[in-house]
Parts: C-alpha cells; sequence; structure tokens
C-alpha cells in the first residue's frame, strides 16, 4: 500500500529532515539528502529546498561546499522533536537511510583531491580501512579536465585500483640475462 503522505506542513517537513540528517554519519548533498527524505510521499522538492535553508540560517544545519551537515543546535532539537513523526515514517526513513549511511561510510574512507601546484595539477588519492592507510599516493595529471576523469574513477572503483596496484607490485619478475 501506497504511504498517503504523513509530512503534511512545514515543521514536519523540518522534523523529517534533521531526523533523517542525525542518522547519516557524514555531510550528504541535497540530491541524496531529498532521496532518503521522500520516505514520504507528502515531501515536495521546493517545499524541501525551502525547509533546508530553513534549517541552515536558523544554525540547525551547516552547509559545507554543497553538503549538509547537522549542527550540535540540530542534534539537540533533533532529539527533542524527532519522535513526534509518525512511526511509520521514521521505519520509512531508516530503511532508506541504511543504504545512504554506507555509500557516505565508505566515500569517508577514500581521498581523490586535486591540487594545483606551480609544476602542474596532481590528485592525491588515498584508501583507508577506518583505522589505518592502506594507499596514500599523489599522481602528476597533466590538466584539469584529467584530475577529475580520475578522480571520478578513483572514487568508484578504488577497493578494485588498490588490489590491482598491490597484485601488479606483488608479482615476482624473473631476471632477464
Amino acid at each position: 500500500m501506497e504511504n498517503p503522505g504523513l509530512v503534511r506542513d512545514e515543521l514536519d517537513r523540518k522534523i523529517l529532515i534533521l531526523y533523517v540528517l542525525r542518522h547519516l554519519p557524514a555531510p550528504v548533498d541535497s540530491e541524496l539528502l531529498f532521496e532518503v527524505c521522500l520516505c514520504d510521499n507528502g515531501l515536495q522538492y521546493f517545499d524541501y529546498q525551502d525547509c533546508l535553508q530553513d534549517l541552515v540560517s536558523s544554525g540547525n544545519v551547516a552547509e559545507e561546499e554543497d553538503e549538509y551537515v547537522i549542527t550540535e543546535k540540530g542534534i539537540r532539537n533533533a532529539d527533542l522533536v524527532c519522535t513526534s513523526l509518525p512511526f511509520s515514517v521514521r521505519s520509512a526513513a531508516d530503511k532508506l537511510i541504511e543504504p545512504a549511511a554506507e555509500m557516505l561510510s565508505r566515500a569517508a574512507l577514500i581521498t581523490a583531491e586535486k591540487q594545483e601546484t606551480d609544476q602542474g595539477t596532481y590528485m592525491h588519492l588515498a584508501v583507508s580501512d577506518g583505522e589505518c592507510s592502506l594507499l596514500d599516493m599523489t599522481i602528476y595529471c597533466g590538466d584539469g579536465e584529467k584530475a577529475r576523469q580520475i578522480r571520478k574513477n578513483f572514487r568508484r572503483n578504488a577497493e578494485k585500483y588498490y588490489s590491482d596496484f598491490i597484485a601488479a607490485l606483488s608479482v615476482k619478475e624473473s631476471k632477464k640475462k
């Protein structure tokens, strides 16, 4: 049965956004946050955007480089009011939060940052398991377009590149006479 949309007014929308942000492990972009908040059919995109900007303006949510994170003030407020969301809305949100949280946790373990120097464009690439660094290197890219493609590919397949790199370096080469 389709959800009838229990989130009906501005306050409910703001509480839902705070609830979702409270349960995500890292900053999130507006699109992913909206997708998770779509657990209830009562939420429309422009209403969501207005509420998100109000939460930023009021200091409940911080915007950092096009990503959103709940502030200490937002955490306190969320802890006070999130139980007013209907249980069915919280349950539906939890089902969407779980895969989003896993994706954000994985992304936090992967670094792909462009660095501009006098010598050119470099990419700093790193992979961590959460406790220690598995791979940490800086490579020359040439130009910004190549750097963007390297960043995209590395973020998408970091574990594979790490495994391939280790496998390639672990091969015992025979000496040529």
